[in-house]
């Protein structure tokens, strides 16, 4: 809760500095939108090609070139990203070989980099990939859906980045960079309608609110009118459609209200504030948020598979063991299932955060640098289907509020020409309250007892229709860092950093079984979805009753509605506690020789770590909530930046990391809930790689860009449990989501039309290899390489402020699915998106 004190302190300061300024600005901004719609055509538009350009960048918290830098980053400008369609952190795997995302199902993106992720799907859950923007760090995946909003740049630094940006960021750190506040008066729009019914609209305006005080918003909006996926059962296409299952076709509401799932409905914006306070020092105010209320994905199922360890197969709810199934291999994308019996699957989901940089220059040659940020992610019952059938078997309420707080204090200089020096010190906190509330009644866990023949009505679960498992976990870490480079010789340049980390986290939680009444949510439920069964509480209480006496404590007795996680020492239901402190020393050091003018070989050494986590996950014994320690990453790397003949950039490297105690989720045989994930630390793991990126300007208008990636990964030791919680040696695997083979091109030509207006082609292509899933490398499990081709062609005036891009992306409509997950009694694919066809008018000032 500290962190929402601070946040309304940021936002207080924002309302005070800026209020009749703000004002003032609106209105400048109303007028000059009203002149610009009177008298189009009075500003020049630049070329809109691609190109080879000197990028700088802050990837070591300071301006400087990127070719200077002993360091692998991908760099992209805002303008790239628009002509290639990024619009969200997800679409970077495009651009970026070696570079992944997973939907996991639990509305929690997994982003992994160079093989190194994290695939736990909680919103306690840490990443591997730091997220920032303007170097306010995002510090949960699920809140970084908002960050591709009016962008200068984008940042992905590669590797372990433990010395400048701290904890969680052994796969490396992604910064955006926001365009900033101006002395002139700007403003510009993009307005996309695409398939689907889709209409997208981001602008912008920007200028000065007085002689020392600019201003920045920004704002973007999706909406669509139809869903992308279409019922396997209830549409009408379909090859399970009606006379495979004795669906009724009749039902008006079925065919059509709930035969599509998939509608779009998100805005995002963004306020900075930049006052110039004197010669010595500027405060720059960041005010961002989100809110996002789409359809989630639902599961393309591909078998059925009962969860029930006792019963089995024999256990399974004839809706459930009579699905019809996808074949799997099937190249429908849109082909899905959810429940249509009243249940409002949405995402209900928001984000706030507030940050202040504060420059202030201490004398000629240091400087002070002081970060403060505050933000809050919620989750209002997002309510996600994630069987993937047609009848309630596996579905999800989310309710999460997570506070962080942020504070970077930093002092920088240089001695002289050869040395420049940082020192600096980090604190924050993070607050995650999560609960997760399930929905069953159909699942083979929970003994679901048939109808019949109508006797028992629809039929209900002998156990429970619902149960839910929450928690609450936070972290409080400090932290000092140092940072240096010694130009020792004209061409040689030796950089050394460290820093150490001490961090605190503390967890609660529990599962527990649910009653309509003292539930969240409860408005949600389903028609008929009162229990009716014996309750997972008086199950457990059962359980305690037999096992408590036998390890020498009385019995307990779980409540109706409450914890009945049991104790591993005890046997008695109740709540979780546990408290994980630990501390590390990350750094890095690297030795770069500039041979000739942008021309830079490097050989780099880093060290870095990821937190210590609990999981949160469903369990009825204790023993599955120890926390997996932190993991750490070593990397070696020698890496090649050249700039030739002025219109060819070279950018190669290779690398070896070395793991001890990864961070794996596997599986625990639970005695209720049967084979459930589990967070287990492997001994030892490796990842071995080179990357390649081309790019040139072979002629005049015409832009091409290369990369490709190679991944060698391996599990070395490792013993824990395999799908079905039974002991298993995983020694040898490689790591899931981790192809080898990854390769991007991208061609961009532009050509005068006339002596007034110009043409643009352009187009790109992605590949990914195949890989798995699962750890294990179940067949089930296995994801097939896929190619991606995007294409694209506008107009614009030569001197203009206006574009016309007509646009496709995955113009094959090339079927490809980027997880497949096991939920309970199914496994099934998320899909990616069809072919789209669409069209953005875009205007600048």
């Amino acid at each position: 809760m500290l962190a929402s004190a601070h946040f309304s302190l940021l936002v207080s300061v924002l309302h005070a500095q800026g209020r009749l300024a703000v004002t003032r600005f609106i209105s400048r901004a109303c007028a000059a939108g009203l002149a610009a719609a009177i008298a189009p055509g009075l500003t020049h538009a630049a070329d809109r090609g691609l190109s080879i350009e000197e990028i700088v960048v802050t990837a070591q918290k300071k301006e400087e070139g990127a070719n200077s830098i002993p360091l692998a980053i991908a760099t992209y400008t805002g303008e790239d990203l628009s002509a290639l369609g990024i619009t969200d952190t997800r679409d970077l795997g495009r651009l970026l070989p070696g570079f992944s995302y997973a939907d996991g199902g639990f509305n929690v993106p997994i982003y992994t980099l160079r093989g190194v992720g994290f695939n736990e799907n909680s919103q306690t859950a840490s990443a591997t990939v730091g997220v920032y923007v303007d170097e306010f760090n995002l510090p949960f995946p699920v809140m970084s859906k908002g960050s591709n909003l009016d962008l200068a740049r984008v940042e992905v630094l590669k590797g372990p980045q433990g010395t400048l940006y701290g904890r969680n960021t052994t796969g490396g750190a992604i910064n955006y960079i926001a365009n900033k506040p101006g002395e002139e008066l700007e403003y510009g729009a993009d307005i996309s309608y695409s398939r689907f019914d889709t209409t997208s609209v981001e602008g912008f305006v920007s200028g000065s609110l007085t002689d020392t005080l600019f201003a920045r918003l920004a704002y973007t909006t999706t909406q669509s009118g139809e869903g992308w996926q279409r019922s396997r059962t209830r549409y009408a296409g379909s090859d399970a459609y009606n006379g495979k299952t004795g669906r009724d076709p009749g039902n008006e509401y079925e065919r059509f209200g709930y035969s599509r799932l998939g509608e779009v409905d998100r805005d995002a914006a963004r306020l900075l504030l930049r006052w110039e306070g004197g010669e010595d020092w500027t405060l720059n105010l960041h005010l961002n948020g989100w809110r996002d209320r789409s359809e989630p994905q639902a599961l393309q199922v591909i078998a059925i598979e009962s969860q029930n360890a006792i019963l089995g197969e024999f256990a399974l709810h004839p809706d459930v063991a009579n699905y019809p199934v996808n074949d799997p291999d099937t190249t429908d994308a849109q082909a899905a299932d959810w429940p249509n019996n009243g249940l409002n699957f949405r995402l209900n989901d928001r984000f706030v955060s507030g940050g202040m940089r504060l420059d202030y220059r201490l004398g000629e040659r240091s400087d002070m640098v002081l970060l403060l940020s505050a933000g809050q992610f919620e989750s209002d019952g997002s309510f996600i289907p994630q069987s993937g059938l047609d009848t309630v078997n596996t579905e999800r309420n989310v309710f999460a509020t997570t506070d962080f707080y942020n504070a970077e204090l930093r002092f920088s200089g240089d001695l002289g020409d050869s040395v420049f020096w940082q020192l600096g010190l980090n604190y924050s906190e993070d607050e995650v309250e999560e609960f997760q509330r399930l929905h069953h009644e159909n699942v083979s866990i929970v003994f679901p007892v048939g109808p019949l023949g109508g006797l028992l009505g629809d039929g209900f679960a002998l156990l429970d229709n619902r149960s839910g498992f929450g928690g609450t976990q936070t972290a409080e870490v400090a932290a000092i860092f140092a940072h240096t480079e010694w130009r020792f010789a004209e061409a040689w340049k030796l950089t050394l950093g460290a820093r150490y980390t001490d961090e605190l986290r503390d967890f609660n939680g529990c599962s527990r079984d649910v009653d309509v009444g003292d539930d969240p949510g409860a408005d949600q439920e389903a028609p008929g979805a009162q229990d009716r069964g014996i309750g997972l509480a008086n199950a457990i209480s059962l359980i305690s009753l037999l096992q408590a006496p036998m390890a020498g404590y009385a019995p307990g007795t779980a409540e109706r509605g409450g914890c009945f996680t049991l104790d591993s020492e005890t046997r008695r239901p109740g709540r979780f506690f546990g408290e994980l402190h630990e501390d590390n020393i990350s750094g890095r050091i690297a030795l770069d020789w500039e041979f000739a003018a942008d021309k830079l070989l490097f050989v780099g050494l880093s060290r870095g770590y990821k937190s210590g986590s609990f999981p949160l996950i469903n369990i009825s014994d204790s023993a599955q909530y120890a926390p997996a320690t932190q993991e750490r990453l070593d990397a070696i790397e020698v890496g090649a930046k050249l700039r030739l003949l002025e219109r060819i950039q070279f950018n190669a490297s290779v690398f070896d990391y070395r793991y001890r105690d990864k961070q794996l989720v596997t599986n625990f045989r639970d005695p209720i809930f049967g084979a459930l994930p589990v967070l287990r630390n492997a001994p030892k793991s490796s990842v071995r790689g080179a990357e390649l990126d081309l790019k040139m300007n072979p002629v005049t208008g015409l832009f091409v860009a290369l990369q490709a990636s190679y991944l060698d990964t391996e599990v070395e030791e490792f013993i824990s449990g395999d799908r079905n919680g039974d002991e298993f040696d995983f020694s040898g695997k490689p790591f899931n989501y981790s192809p080898q083979w990854e390769y991007s091109l991208i061609v961009d030509y532009s050509l005068p039309l006339t002596d007034r207006y110009q043409l643009s082609l352009g187009g790109d292509l992605s590949y990914r290899g195949e890989t798995n899933a699962s750890l294990q490398k179940d067949p089930r499990f296995f994801m097939d390489d896929y190619t991606i081709i995007n294409a694209r062609i506008g107009v614009s005036p030569l001197a203009g402020p206006w574009s016309l891009q007509l646009w496709g992306r995955n113009i094959t409509d090339e079927y490809y699915y980027n997880n497949v997950t096991n939920q309970l009694d199914t496994i099934g694919r998320y899909t990616g998106m069809p072919v789209v066809w669409g069209a953005t008018f875009s205007w600048r000032s």
